[in-house]
């Protein structure tokens, strides 16, 4: 459960400053947002993703529901809004692959309480959810509802936390993570959640307030992850950073694929680490983040340190095995 946005890139040289004219020699328009792009990248590992999300009745809410069918995706439980237009986001990107976001969430405020959520969760094993869900009350009553019915099946939930919600509301965050099985955050998150700047410190403090299991992502210094009072630091894989929109998300989503194929948490972290890299490596999110062939060819490109690499081997066996395993069902 998470945003669909339609974002517009634009790739410039320098920051401007205030005043100044800023054009990019072009624009890109991409599916996006943090619903969407973990949904379409889930669907690229394998995984049957139900996305529950809201657009307008407009000609962006169109292009961002024909880019989610293009990508696999069962749209039946999107909704749509006449009260507010499709999320929209204009993507500043300078030289460094850093990016910086403008726009607003639109439609994406208006998801409602579900009114056939045992359809909804039939089948499911987990539920992953966005900060941005409990900023407003619609999609906070949603995303309880989903974890209640989720709960009661015997299934597992995952919380990605978001900077905007980290920063607005860190308290209710704060106390969610605790009833939760996954915590994703970046550092500038948990440092909103926690008050504290040392990531090490922030995961303690997380642990110490019941989160289970968190994976705090480093971007280009791969990832730290904390479960049973264990904390392990995962290398990352280096690429010449092109756009970080969606790394994350691309992260999240290759994590949670190998969690509920039962992979153990190393093996999770060092094949998320790979799918974050891959996805900044390329320009836009959505439909453009990687699949498991270009994560795959990452893995296979770069050794990493130590014990470490005997575990980044082990992930590539197992995609084999799951990739031969796809092509075969795809061939009958």
């Amino acid at each position: 459960m998470g945003d669909i946005n339609v974002d517009i890139l634009g790739r410039v040289k320098i920051w401007p400053e205030p005043g100044d004219d800023c054009l990019a020699p072009s624009l890109e328009l991409h599916c996006g947002g943090v619903g969407a792009n973990c949904a379409l990248a889930l669907q690229k590992w394998g995984v049957e993703a139900r996305l529950l999300a809201c657009v307008g009745r407009d000609r962006f809410g169109d292009y961002a529901l024909d880019a989610l069918r293009q990508g696999g995706l069962e749209t039946r439980w999107v909704r749509r809004t006449s009260s507010a237009t499709t999320g929209l986001i204009y993507i500043n990107i300078t030289p460094d692959g850093q990016r910086t976001f403008f726009g607003s969430r639109g439609a994406n405020k208006q998801v409602q309480p579900l009114r056939d959520i045992l359809k909804i969760c039939g089948g499911a094993a987990a539920a992953h959810l966005m900060g941005y869900n409990f900023l407003d009350s619609g999609p906070e009553h949603a995303a309880h509802q989903l974890m209640n019915e989720i709960r009661a099946r015997g299934g597992w939930i995952s919380l990605d936390a978001g900077m905007a919600a980290g920063k607005a509301i860190p308290g209710k965050l704060l106390q969610i993570s605790r009833s939760v099985d996954i915590l994703f955050l970046s550092d500038d998150e948990a440092a909103a959640l926690t008050g504290a700047r040392d990531a090490r410190k922030a995961l303690s403090l997380l642990q110490d307030a019941g989160a289970r299991e968190i994976v705090l992502k480093h971007g280009k210094r791969g990832c730290l992850t904390g479960m049973g009072g264990k904390v392990m630091s995962v290398p990352p894989f280096s690429v010449r950073t092109v756009d970080s929109t969606g790394a994350g998300d691309a992260f999240a989503a290759a994590f949670l694929q190998a969690r509920l194929r039962g992979w153990s948490n190393a093996e999770a972290a060092v094949a998320a680490n790979a799918a974050g890299a891959a996805a900044a490596a390329i320009v836009g999110a959505g439909e453009q983040l990687p699949g498991m062939r270009a994560v795959a060819a990452l893995l296979r490109s770069q050794r990493l340190p130590g014990s470490w690499d005997l575990i980044r081997r082990r992930v590539l066996h197992k995609m084999h095995f799951r990739g031969k395993n796809t092509n075969s069902r795809r061939a009958k």
